[in-house]
């Protein structure tokens, strides 16, 4: 057995082991995301229904296509045979399933982005752009990996290392437009939930902050920030550049794809776990001092979170009592 053939079968056997264990983590979020969305019947929550399934099989793809890679990897098959007809095509499924998963995940982001954001249009076109730049960045590389049929030279001398340059690429583009998306959801829950202290004290207040807290890391997609940001680290590590040769940044690219799923499985889960209490709302108000100094000026504003529009489910409405 060769040096290159052991670390394959050692770090393909992470990888599977990695993706056991979230895949579970991920089933049960899954099965509980469905279930949630048949607790209302709105069609907003059809689709989000439809986009948790979509998500959920080309999961199931990917983590299918990870452990035919460490079956392949265990016969320790060095030839040109195996390349082409095992390795290749696992390659390209590996890399399009990751791509599908990323796209469905920042839609989803994209959407809570417009809706919390007033459903104004820079809202809608500005994550919209961005998740459409991002896959078709990624899916640019995903199916150069295919031109190792028609000249193998020129795929390992000069096509390879442009292919792994644009997934190094799609990674960073990915973590700054996930911050941007991230970013804005927690200030604009964040702002609603400092509004509210004005009028909420004692014990109801701090269990209202956890509350605010918690859905504000589930709806700004916390957890695929996070796991975005580790692939970010092990791109940068010493040893984790994206490479022919498996490393910590081949592992962690393998495996982001359960990050989006479980994000997205928090976020439809959450929506539709609140939506059974029906529209709820709070008074906050805030004092705002008029640019003269001479008087302040007490606005009362109502936050309403309902699911009165089946399109724009949960939407923060902010609006002004004088």
């Amino acid at each position: 057995m060769s040096a290159e053939t052991l670390q394959t079968l050692n770090i393909t056997a992470i990888i599977l082991a990695s993706l056991s264990g979230l895949f579970g983590v991920y089933f049960v979020l899954f099965v509980l995301a469905i279930w949630s969305t048949y607790r209302q019947d709105v069609m907003s929550s059809k689709r989000l229904r439809w986009v948790t399934i979509a998500l959920f099989l080309d999961l199931l793809a990917h983590f299918i296509t990870r452990s035919l890679e460490f079956s392949r990897a265990r016969l320790q098959n060095d030839s040109d045979k195996e390349l082409l007809k095992w390795s290749i095509p696992l390659t390209v499924v590996g890399n399009v399933t990751t791509t599908i998963a990323g796209l469905l995940s920042d839609g989803t982001l994209a959407w809570r982005f417009y809706i919390i954001f007033g459903k104004t249009k820079w809202a809608l076109y500005f994550p919209a752009v961005g998740t459409l730049l991002n896959a078709l960045l990624c899916w640019s590389a995903d199916f150069q990996h295919l031109a190792a049929y028609s000249n193998r030279e020129f795929y390992e001398n000069r096509l390879l290392p442009v292919t792994l340059d644009i997934t190094v690429a799609w990674g960073f583009f990915m973590f700054s437009f996930n911050s941007l998306l991230t970013g804005g959801i927690l200030y604009k829950i964040i702002w609603a939930n400092r509004a509210l202290q004005g009028i909420r004290t004692g014990g109801g207040w701090v269990s209202q902050k956890y509350r605010t807290a918690l859905r504000a890391l589930v709806e700004a997609a916390v957890v695929t920030w996070i796991g975005i940001l580790i692939c970010e680290i092990a791109l940068l590590a010493p040893t984790g550049h994206v490479t022919t040769n498996p490393n910590i940044g081949y592992i962690v690219v393998a495996i982001i794809p359960i990050f989006f799923g479980i994000s997205q499985s928090l976020i439809t889960a959450r929506l539709g776990l609140v939506r059974e209490t029906g529209s709820t709302e709070a008074t906050v108000y805030a004092s705002q001092e008029s640019s003269n100094r001479r008087a302040n000026t007490l606005n009362v504003y109502t936050v309403t979170e309902t699911s009165r529009d089946a399109d724009s489910q949960t939407m923060m409405d902010f609006e002004v009592k004088v």
